[in-house]
């Protein structure tokens, strides 16, 4: 089974949609989020940035704006059917600063979807987190499974 799954941490830690992308896969190794002992009881068996959920974080945007009934002349969107589900660190929109229409349109679709704060140690639903401490910040998909 694959899950989606959000690492969330300071701005300031990342300066590029790249740097922010591997310091998430640093965090989730460093607190064996996969651990492959014998006896191992890390959250996942596997895990990739972005992999099948890549691209959700523009499609959020989009899918917003198109209710909104505003068109983007420029889409960032790639369809996810033709996007490589396993490279190495994922794509550029697979990190992103999370804005306030990111952020609730974020807890509207995906609330009771898992992140985690590395900040501040803590993994909760995306509906337990607040706005105001999210602003800013960067979002990183996962892919686990």
């Amino acid at each position: 089974m694959y899950t989606l799954y959000f690492v969330i941490f300071n701005k300031e830690v990342a300066n590029t949609s790249h740097e922010a992308r591997s310091h998430a896969k640093k965090i989730l190794l460093k607190e064996n989020f996969v651990d492959e002992g014998y006896f191992g009881s890390g959250k996942a068996e596997a895990f990739i940035i972005g992999g099948g959920y890549s691209g959700i974080l523009t499609k959020t945007l989009h899918d917003l704006d198109i209710k909104e009934g505003r068109k983007k002349a420029d889409l960032k969107f790639l369809d996810p059917y033709k996007r490589d589900k396993y490279p190495k660190l994922g794509y550029e929109d697979d990190a992103a600063i999370i804005t306030h229409k990111l952020f609730h349109a974020l807890q509207k679709k995906y609330s009771e979807v898992e992140a985690f704060d590395s900040d501040n140690c803590l993994e909760a639903t995306l509906d337990d987190f607040r706005g105001k401490e999210m602003i800013g910040r960067w979002i990183v998909v996962i892919n686990y499974f």
